[in-house]
């Protein structure tokens, strides 16, 4: 496979991570179209077609050279120029859209990716699922993360606690568990270093660190939820809405770390110094204005 090929798969998949773990319809939207551009231009370059700028050339070119294949992720030229049309006003407005309309658009997100993906595997001899390992490891380290069992684990346990309610009389077995907050929810780990992509995807301990993260998001969901009643949010509508919590770490070297604080004495210094001499130029002027 060419190598500008894999980077734009790469930096597709990327996007429809950031997409898909987003807590913003417009954020999910700009990030999702992003992500299936780039795997239009990985299509076309592999075909040895140069992909324009212009993004909406770039949709004529798809549909006109590789129609049969968006028809297999069962996406239709009015479903991209919508998609189109709800990009650029995630991007030039402050106009949102509700969470359904989100989610379709990154369903479809999620075909086209998988289906230009299989397309490229086959053109290399090799299965989809191969060459998607291949560009999770680069991403994460692996396909599967150290805290993947973990989360499934706490999955299950909230699903028995639905049921249980049901029996209980509170709510009905099935609706309690369709309505399971860990239905809808995703854990996202990005790391750039390999050292650290290893322990996201093979240390257990700290995949039960990020489990108990999971749990406590849960329940914080089903906080949010019990507050939108209270405000007498519709029962239909409770459970409507995108939420996404972003820790982050950005971290430095030693030696960069000692120079930012270097150069941050420094400049204090020099700032106070500068205060100084003002304030001396100050009360020079003013004794000169009191002798004459």
């Amino acid at each position: 496979m060419k190598p500008e090929v894999k980077e734009r798969l790469i930096t597709g998949l990327i996007q429809y991570l950031n997409a898909q773990s987003s807590g913003n319809c417009r954020f999910a939207v700009a990030d999702g179209y992003l992500a299936i551009d780039n795997y239009f231009s990985a299509i076309l370059l592999e075909e040895g077609i140069e992909p324009t700028r212009n993004h909406k050339k770039k949709l004529k070119l798809m549909l006109s050279h590789f129609g049969d294949l968006l028809e297999k992720a069962e996406v239709t030229q009015d479903d991209l120029e919508k998609f189109y049309e709800c990009w650029q006003k995630a991007r030039y407005s402050s106009i949102n859209q509700a969470p359904n309309k989100t989610l379709d658009f990154l369903h479809k997100c999620r075909r086209i990716i998988n289906t230009v993906m299989g397309e490229l595997a086959n053109r290399h001899c090799i299965s989809g699922k191969e060459l998607e390992e291949e560009l999770y490891s680069e991403i994460l380290g692996s396909r599967w993360s150290s805290f993947d069992e973990a989360v499934g684990y706490i999955h299950e346990a909230w699903q028995n606690e639905a049921e249980i309610r049901g029996e209980m009389g509170i709510g009905s077995k099935l609706g309690n568990k369709m309505l399971n907050p860990s239905n809808f929810c995703e854990i996202l780990l990005l790391a750039d270093d390999e050292i650290t992509k290893e322990i996201i995807a093979e240390d257990s301990k700290f995949g039960s660190k990020i489990a108990d993260f999971y749990q406590s998001f849960l329940k914080l969901i089903v906080y949010v939820q019990n507050a939108r009643f209270i405000r007498d949010v519709q029962p239909a509508e409770i459970p409507n809405f995108m939420l996404s919590l972003r820790l982050r770490y950005h971290g430095q070297s030693m030696e960069e770390i000692e120079d930012d604080w270097r150069q941050m004495i420094i400049k204090a210094l020099r700032s106070r110094k500068k205060g100084s001499s003002r304030k001396f130029v100050g009360k020079t002027q003013m004794e000169i204005h009191e002798n004459n």
